[in-house]
């Protein structure tokens, strides 16, 4: 079962980024304006719904951010959830925010074996993967560290912005050259036949798709 775990581990630009003020400005920048019309994948009319679309009796969320999600999915009260990140502030502030005292938090790095025993009924990751530093392989050795935690019928779901063959409009060329050379971001060479590849190595069962400059995925049946 997982513990309210405190794992002193490197601190990648992409997840050092969000403190109190960020994080109050999140909402609002990444899931409303950037969303929208810098990666033309709308939070409230293609994100959320998906993310609701796959939870779980036992739900493991990595990478929770504002737990905008999680507030807003309608996740019954027996649903047990633990949130997963590298910044201590993220796992505070949706822990907050979400308001159930029994959510357990666990900080850790996803590229690294997850202190984890507990297996969950459903894994999200959205946003994660195009702020892991590359190369590929490194971040995609997200898949393999999660197989462990997946129950035997459960999903690994999430989506994650693409930099590789997906021609970003003004706007995203600007927050990706932007996010890119100040390390929030490591998703240049990021393209979807990469990931689904690294999926496909991992899970036996595995669907993508893209919507505007966003990859949506999901994943089961991890392989041996």
């Amino acid at each position: 079962m997982a513990q309210n775990t405190q794992t002193t581990v490197p601190g990648a630009a992409g997840a050092a980024i969000y403190n109190a003020f960020t994080l109050s400005l999140y909402d609002i920048w990444v899931l409303g304006l950037s969303n929208s019309f810098a990666w033309s994948c709308p939070t409230k009319s293609v994100q959320l719904p998906f993310f609701k679309q796959f939870i779980g009796k036992s739900h493991l969320d990595i990478g929770p951010g504002t737990g905008y999600y999680l507030t807003n999915a309608n996740i019954p009260k027996s649903t047990q959830v633990t949130l997963l990140d590298l910044n201590p502030h993220s796992l505070g502030f949706a822990k907050q925010r979400l308001g159930r005292s029994d959510t357990q938090t666990v900080q850790a790095d996803v590229t690294q074996p997850i202190p984890v025993t507990q297996v969950y009924d459903s894994i999200s990751m959205f946003f994660v993967l195009h702020c892991l530093p590359g190369p590929s392989e490194r971040k995609t050795q997200v898949f393999k560290n999660l197989k462990p935690l997946l129950s035997e019928n459960g999903v690994i779901y999430g989506t994650t912005i693409l930099g590789k063959n997906i021609g970003h409009n003004w706007f995203g060329r600007i927050l990706m050259n932007l996010y890119n050379r100040n390390g929030v971001f490591g998703n240049w060479d990021d393209g979807e036949q990469d990931i689904r590849e690294a999926l496909c190595k991992n899970y036996e069962k595995v669907e993508t798709r893209v919507v505007g400059r966003v990859m949506m995925f999901t994943a089961s049946q991890p392989k041996l």
